[in-house]
C-alpha cells in the first residue's frame, strides 16, 4: 500500500472513530465525562494511536494499540480496518481476512475498505475476487477518492499479467491525478519493458522532478530510459543523484556493474 492511499484512510478512519467522543461541559464550564463517554474517548485515543504506527510502518505496536481500543469497545468498524491492514503487514493472511471480514459487516460501502481489501486479495493471488472488490471500491464513496482504488486495480492486473488492462487503469488513475507518483513510476516502467522509451519518460520526470518522491527506484528508472533514448546529460544527472541521495541502494549497485537491461 502507497504512502497517499495510507493517509487517506487513517483520515477516514480517524474522523470516523473520533466523532462525538468530546467532552461536555458544565454549567460550572467544567469538563465533565459520563462512563460511557469516557470509555468511548478512551477507546478513540487508542484508535489514533493505532493509526499513527500503521502509517509508520510500525505494525506490532499498531496492533497492540488497536487491540486495546477495542478492548475498551468492541463496536469499532475502522478498529477491524486498521487491524486487518496490521496482520496484512505482519504475514498473517487468515487473521488479515476475518477482520476485513468483520469491518466490512459494518461498513459493505466503503471505498478506502473495499480497495484495501481487494488489495489484499490481490497480494493471495485471488485475482478474480480482487478485481471484483476493486471495481465496487471505484463506485463506493471513499475519503481517498477514486485515484488509489483505480491504482490498486492497475497494479493488480500487472501481477496477474494482464498488461493490457493494467495500462487502461493506470492511465485512467494518471488522468484524476497527473502528479500521482505511483500511476507514473508504473506507467513508466510498463512503457520502459514495452521498448517505449520516448513514452515512459515524461511519466518518469513528474516523479524524479518532486524532491517529495523522487527515490533510488524512480531515478534509476530514470537513468535507464535515458541511456535507452541515449540522453547522456540526463542519464548521467540522475545516476549522480542516485549516487548522492540513495549510496546504499541496490538500484546504484546495478548501476555500477553497468545492468541496464536487468
Amino acid at each position: 500500500m502507497n504512502r497517499a492511499g495510507v493517509m487517506a484512510f487513517l483520515a477516514a478512519a480517524l474522523l470516523s472513530a473520533c466523532g462525538a467522543t468530546g467532552p461536555q461541559t458544565t454549567a460550572q464550564g467544567q469538563d465533565s465525562l459520563s462512563p460511557q463517554t469516557d470509555v468511548a474517548r478512551r477507546a478513540a485515543i487508542r484508535l489514533q494511536l493505532a493509526a499513527t504506527y500503521l502509517e509508520a510502518s510500525q505494525f506490532s505496536v499498531a496492533l497492540d494499540e488497536v487491540n486495546k481500543a477495542l478492548a475498551l469497545d468492541s463496536s469499532l468498524p475502522d478498529a477491524y480496518h486498521i487491524r486487518a491492514l496490521a496482520y496484512m503487514n505482519l504475514r498473517e493472511p487468515q487473521l488479515a481476512e476475518d477482520n476485513f471480514r468483520r469491518a466490512l459487516s459494518a461498513k459493505p460501502t466503503d471505498g478506502d475498505l473495499l480497495s484495501n481489501y481487494g488489495w489484499f486479495l490481490c497480494g493471495t493471488n485471488r485475482y478474480q475476487e480482487a478485481v471484483a472488490m476493486l471495481d465496487k471500491a471505484i463506485g463506493s464513496p471513499s475519503a481517498g477518492g477514486v485515484t488509489k482504488p483505480m491504482i490498486n486495480l492497475g497494479l493488480c492486473h500487472l501481477r496477474n499479467g494482464d498488461v493490457a488492462n493494467a495500462e487502461r487503469a493506470l492511465l485512467r488513475a494518471h488522468y484524476l491525478d497527473e502528479r500521482n507518483p505511483v500511476a507514473n513510476t508504473n506507467l513508466a516502467a510498463l512503457y520502459y519493458k514495452r521498448g517505449d522509451a520516448g513514452t515512459a519518460r515524461p511519466f518518469i520526470m513528474r516523479v524524479n522532478q518532486d524532491p517529495r518522491f523522487a527515490n533510488a527506484e524512480s531515478l534509476w528508472l530514470g537513468a535507464r530510459i535515458a541511456h535507452r533514448l541515449d540522453d547522456r546529460r540526463l542519464q548521467d544527472a540522475l545516476t549522480e543523484q542516485l549516487r548522492r541521495s540513495f549510496p546504499d541502494s541496490r538500484e546504484l549497485a546495478a548501476f555500477e556493474r553497468g545492468a541496464w537491461d536487468e
